[in-house]
C-alpha cells in the first residue's frame, strides 16, 4: 500500500513524536509499529487517510500514535487505590526500575555497537563488507563462501584477523557492559 509506504518514510519523525509524548524510549518503536498495524487495518477497510493527492494526513497518524500511547499508559498505569497496598506498590516500583535498567542497558549496547561500527567503517572495502556480512547475516563460512564466490580460507583469515582487532580495541567496553557498568562505555 502506497499510503503505508509514505507513512513509513517519516518513521524517525513518528518515533521522535512518541518520545516527546513522554513514552519510555524503549517502547517508542513498539508504539509506532502498532500504529502501522492499526493504519494498515483501516486502509484494508477502505478508509482514506490521504491529504490532497500526494500526501498523507499527518494529523491522522498523530492521533493514531496518541491513542495507542494513551492505551499503553492505561495498561501500565497505577490506580490510586493501589498506593495503599505496599505489595502492589513494590511491584510497580520494581517494574519501573526494570524499565529504567532495560533502557540504560539498551543505550549502553547502542554506544558499544556504534563504537565498534565506527572502527569497522574505517577498514578497507573488502574487509569491512566481509566482517559486516559474516556478523550480521548469521551465515556459516561455507554458505558465505558459496554466496560470494570468495574462498573459505580467505574469509576465515579476514574475519579472524579483524575479530582480534575488535577484541583488542573494545574488550574493556565489552567487560563494562557485561558487568553492568554502563556509564563507563
Amino acid at each position: 500500500m502506497k499510503e503505508l509506504e509514505k507513512i513509513a518514510k517519516k518513521h524517525d519523525r513518528w518515533v521522535a513524536l512518541v518520545k516527546n509524548m513522554g513514552c519510555n524510549p524503549s517502547y517508542c518503536e513498539d508504539v509506532v509499529q502498532d500504529a502501522y498495524l492499526k493504519i494498515w487495518s483501516y486502509l484494508e477497510q477502505g478508509k482514506d487517510i490521504t491529504y490532497g493527492q500526494d500526501d498523507i494526513n499527518d494529523f491522522y497518524v498523530y492521533m493514531t500514535l496518541r491513542s495507542i500511547y494513551i492505551n499503553l499508559c492505561k495498561k501500565k498505569g497505577i490506580e490510586f487505590r493501589d498506593i495503599a497496598n505496599p505489595e502492589v506498590m513494590e511491584y510497580h516500583i520494581g517494574r519501573i526500575r526494570q524499565e529504567f535498567a532495560d533502557t540504560e542497558q539498551h543505550n549502553a549496547f547502542d554506544r558499544l555497537i556504534n563504537k565498534i561500527m565506527s572502527e569497522v567503517n574505517t577498514w578497507e572495502f573488502y574487509n569491512r563488507n566481509i566482517f559486516i556480512a559474516y556478523f550480521t547475516s548469521g551465515l556459516s563460512l561455507d554458505k558465505l563462501s558459496a554466496d560470494t564466490g570468495i574462498g573459505r580460507s580467505s574469509l576465515y583469515n579476514s574475519i579472524r584477523k579483524h575479530r582480534e582487532v575488535i577484541q583488542d580495541m573494545f574488550s574493556e567496553d565489552a567487560e563494562d557492559y557485561y558487568n553492568k557498568d554502563y556509564n563507563l562505555i
